[in-house]
C-alpha cells in the first residue's frame, strides 16, 4: 500500500507542474495578444493622426503667410502714397518759393499755395493715413498669428517689433502739420508778413522729413517681412518633415512589436501542442 502511495505522489505532481505550466503559457499567450492588438491600434492610429497633423501645420503656415503678404502689400501701398504726397508737397514747396519777401494781402501767389496745400498735398496725406491705418491693423493681426506659432514652446518666431505702430504715428504728425501749413498759408492771404516764405519752407521740410521716415521704416520692414515668410516656409518643412519620421519611427516600432508578439503566440502555441518549443529543440542523431 506504501508502494502505491509512492508511485501515485509523482504523478500528481507532475499533474499538477502541467496545470501550472499550462496556465502560465495561457497568461503569456493572452498578454501577447494584448500587445498584439495595442501594437495593431497604435500603427492604425499614428497613419490616422497624421493626416490631421500635417493639415494643422500647413494650415496654420499658410494663414499666417497670407496675413504677412498683407502687410507687404500694405507697405507697399503706404511707401506709394507717401511718394505721391512728396511730390505734392514738393510742388507746393515749388510754388511757396516763387512769392516775394513783400505779401500784399490776398496775393494770387498766396492762395496759388493754398490751392496745392488744400487740393493736393492734404487728400495725399489722408490717404497716406489711411493706408497706415490699415497697416496697423495688419501688423496687429499678424503679430496675433505669430504670438500663436510661438506659443507652441518648440518653435521660436517672434513677433513684428512696434516700428509700424511708429508710421502710423508719424503720418499723424505729418497730417498736424499739414494743417498747421494750411493755417499759415490761410495767415499770409490776410495778413501780410515778411519772411513767410522762410516760414512755409520750413513746415514743407519738417512735413518731408517725416514722410522720409515713413519710407524708410516701411523700405525696412519689407525686408522684415520677406525674412518672416523665408522662416515661416522654412520652419512649416522641418516640422512636416518631423511628423513624417516621427510617423515611420513609431511605424517600425510598432510592426518590430507585433511582429514579437506574433512570434511569442506562435511559439507558445506550439509548445501546448507538442509540449516543446519549436525554436529551441535540436533534433539528436544517431
Amino acid at each position: 500500500m506504501k508502494e502505491t502511495k509512492q508511485h501515485r505522489a509523482p504523478g500528481s505532481a507532475s499533474r499538477v507542474w502541467v496545470v501550472f505550466k499550462r496556465i502560465l503559457l495561457l497568461i503569456v499567450v493572452l498578454i501577447a495578444v494584448i500587445g498584439f492588438v495595442v501594437n495593431t491600434a497604435g500603427l492604425v492610429g499614428i497613419w490616422a493622426v497624421r493626416r490631421p497633423a500635417c493639415d494643422v501645420v500647413t494650415t496654420l503656415s499658410t494663414s499666417v503667410n497670407n496675413k504677412l503678404e498683407v502687410v507687404d502689400r500694405a507697405l507697399a501701398r503706404v511707401r506709394a502714397r507717401v511718394d505721391e504726397s512728396r511730390e505734392a508737397l514738393l510742388h507746393v514747396n515749388d510754388v511757396a518759393n516763387k512769392l516775394g519777401d513783400r505779401l500784399e494781402q490776398n496775393s494770387p501767389m498766396v492762395e496759388a499755395v493754398a490751392g496745392a496745400a488744400r487740393d493736393e498735398l492734404a487728400p495725399k496725406i489722408a490717404e497716406t493715413r489711411a493706408q497706415a491705418a490699415a497697416l496697423r491693423d495688419s501688423a496687429v493681426s499678424v503679430n496675433a498669428a505669430l504670438e500663436t506659432v510661438d506659443s507652441l514652446g518648440f518653435i521660436e518666431m517672434p513677433a513684428l517689433g512696434d516700428e509700424l505702430s511708429a508710421v502710423s504715428e508719424r503720418v499723424d504728425a505729418a497730417q498736424t502739420d499739414v494743417q498747421e501749413l494750411r493755417a499759415a498759408v490761410d495767415e499770409a492771404k490776410t495778413t501780410a508778413s515778411p519772411n513767410v516764405v522762410a516760414a512755409l519752407t520750413a513746415r514743407t521740410m519738417k512735413i518731408d522729413n517725416r514722410l522720409a521716415q515713413v519710407k524708410s521704416t516701411t523700405v525696412n520692414f519689407q525686408a522684415v517681412v520677406e525674412q518672416k515668410q523665408q522662416q515661416l516656409a522654412d520652419l512649416s518643412r522641418t516640422v512636416l518633415l518631423a511628423i513624417n519620421l516621427l510617423v515611420l519611427s513609431l511605424t517600425a516600432f510598432f510592426l518590430v512589436g507585433a511582429a514579437g508578439q506574433m512570434l511569442l503566440i506562435y511559439i507558445c502555441w506550439q509548445y501546448a501542442r507538442r509540449g516543446r518549443f519549436p525554436l529551441l529543440h535540436v533534433a539528436s542523431r544517431k
